[in-house]
């Protein structure tokens, strides 16, 4: 076996042999918990010849955005030798351990593994119900002579979560909890944007910043539901929210009685503004669209240089409102409908809240950080709605068939 040195921070390296059945791995936003995991699922891998290994998150597509493009690019870094079936999700080594990669929304294709080790990225986005199925996978015959592994990856949100309850309540399994102190590779940027919320909302801070669950009050968005779309839209938009430390976040937003389906999302950090536009074209593609059946894409109206590059890609771009607080209000007055796939929208809408002064008054500004899915929406919502002033008089081409 090739002998390879990780790349890994202290804790990190501290916790890689860590053998527990169980292991919930929970902490702050940028504290390494997904690359600690992908480190051990590729360990297992190479230690455990003939081993089944699967990795899984809500949905598959911000699966292969997540835990499969950092395992690949581990691989690639240390020169690991591998198949990748694109097709199939797999990824084979040599030594005919096997990884496979899954969304949790499809039952069907889980509960055929039989697995020595198993990944849930995300873990919070997912239901007890779909935890207790994976268990039941844990019954692979390589594990069985060595060990079986069952690790769950989570940022912490609230103490009735089912995961709250397994871990800290009922003290099944191992915790490892990681903050970004423990992370030497973040950016120094990044570090001042996340350590700004101790001042601005203690309640995020202590959800992203520590790592800890706990009560989130003064949530903005009320009227919302999972629901696909239920047929064709009327028409089509999307909304843009600029970042490379940062997600970017790509909306396309299907339009039904004047209801916005948020119906497929692309978020994802240190993205080039060309890569982006790509990967809108890609997922319109995927839709039987172009760029220029969006009827409008609108987006971080700070972004002039981006904004114009999208132009001449072929969409019809401009800039958003500056206006925070008549956005918020407008999205307000319309139920908005999350396809079950966008999953990183979902985490947003929950956590999107007001802030307070230091008196503990509530003020009509959100806290502007983790918003950049809810920053697109309301870009483009806005666009389409108008100020709730003028809300009888919707743009002419809603009632166009």
């Amino acid at each position: 076996m090739k002998l390879i040195t990780w790349t890994l921070a202290r804790k990190q390296a501290d916790e890689i042999h860590a053998e527990d059945r169980l292991l919930w791995v929970e902490g702050s936003a940028g504290g390494g918990k997904t690359i600690y995991a992908a480190h051990k699922t590729i360990k297992y891998a190479l230690q455990h010849p003939n081993s089944r290994l699967g990795v899984f998150r809500e949905t598959l597509t911000a699966l292969k955005v997540t835990s499969l493009l950092e395992i690949r690019e581990l691989l690639d870094e240390y020169g690991i030798p591998y198949q990748e079936n694109k097709s199939l999700h797999t990824i084979r080594f040599p030594n005919r351990a096997t990884i496979f990669f899954r969304g949790l929304d499809d039952f069907k294709k889980i509960r055929s593994l039989n697995l020595d080790f198993i990944w849930v990225e995300q873990a919070e986005e997912t239901t007890y119900y779909t935890y207790q199925e994976l268990k039941r996978r844990l019954r692979g015959e390589v594990g069985k002579h060595s060990y079986l592994q069952f690790i769950l990856t989570y940022t912490p949100e609230l103490e009735d979560d089912w995961n709250y309850q397994e871990a800290h309540r009922k003290g099944k399994g191992r915790i490892i909890h990681f903050s970004y102190k423990d992370n030497p590779f973040l950016p120094e940027s990044y570090i001042r944007d996340l350590e700004e919320l101790q001042e601005e909302d203690p309640e995020l801070w202590n959800k992203y910043g520590l790592g800890k669950f706990g009560k989130l009050t003064n949530r903005i968005y009320s009227k919302w539901d999972e629901k696909p779309l239920p047929r064709d839209p009327d028409f089509w938009t999307a909304g843009v929210d600029f970042g490379y430390n940062n997600p970017a976040a790509f909306l396309l937003i299907g339009w039904i009685d004047g209801e916005p389906y948020i119906h497929r999302e692309i978020y994802q950090r240190h993205l080039t503004n060309a890569d982006l536009i790509k990967k809108a074209k890609e997922l319109l593609e995927t839709k039987g669209l172009k760029p220029e059946d969006l009827t409008d894409v609108i987006c971080d109206a700070a972004e002039p240089d981006r904004i114009e590059e999208f132009y001449r890609a072929g969409f019809n771009a401009d800039g958003g409102t500056k206006n925070v607080e008549a956005s918020i209000d407008r999205v307000k007055t319309v139920t908005l409908h999350i396809d079950p796939e966008c999953v990183n929208t979902k985490r947003e809408i929950k956590s999107y809240k007001y802030k307070k002064d230091k008196e503990g008054n509530v003020l009509e500004k959100p806290v502007d950080k983790f918003n950049h899915a809810m920053d697109a929406a309301r870009y483009i919502i806005f666009k389409v709605l108008g100020p709730v002033e003028e809300s009888t008089k919707l743009k002419t081409w809603l009632v166009m068939g």
